[in-house]
């Protein structure tokens, strides 16, 4: 009877077992990447976060999603919150012209730091050193108050005449 016994070696059961004990956690490994990858969003591999985009040593300009704008030092604060110091705003007048406004001096005395929710930022851009916002900035730390800047030299759209009004009945369906 033992001459028709299937034999098997021990080295050849030990190879399928380690087979198949990779082959299990290579599965493991997967399903926990996946996981990962689902929760967090696929794209957070590939697109990198506001706080590796955003230069510690620059000025930033801030633009939010109520039309205001805001230059400053940002650094990002977990997932949700952003940080804005050395705050600084752009004032337009016909008395004054455009000028550069350090935040604080407002009627209502805002102290630093402005703190912005990430729902609440439209855009995020790093400013050049020789921007015109970072050179009025330093000339205001500097005790130079800066002048206010003349508007850009560009010629803005002009509107066509428009049309006389209609004097035709109004629709009874409205």
């Amino acid at each position: 009877m033992r001459d028709n016994a299937i034999v098997i070696p021990v080295s050849a059961l030990r190879r399928i077992f380690v087979m198949l004990l990779v082959l299990i956690v290579l599965v493991l490994v997967v399903l926990v990447v996946r996981t990962q990858l689902f929760r967090a969003g696929i794209s957070t591999l590939f697109a990198p976060s506001a706080a590796e985009i955003v230069d510690r040593n620059a000025y930033q300009s801030v633009f939010l999603t109520n039309g205001s704008s805001y230059f400053g030092k940002l650094e990002p604060q977990g997932d949700d919150w952003f940080v804005l110091t050395d705050v600084f705003y752009i004032s337009v007048s016909d008395q004054t012209g455009t000028q550069l406004v350090k935040r604080g001096s407002e009627a209502w005395g805002p102290r630093e730091p402005m703190i912005i929710p990430r729902s609440q930022i439209l855009v995020i851009e790093n400013l050049r050193d020789d921007s015109d916002v970072v050179t009025a900035i330093r000339r205001y730390k500097l005790g130079q108050l800066p002048a206010a800047t003349p508007p850009p030299a560009t010629v803005g759209p002009t509107l066509a005449p428009t049309a006389a009004p209609s004097t035709a009945r109004p629709s009874p369906t409205r």
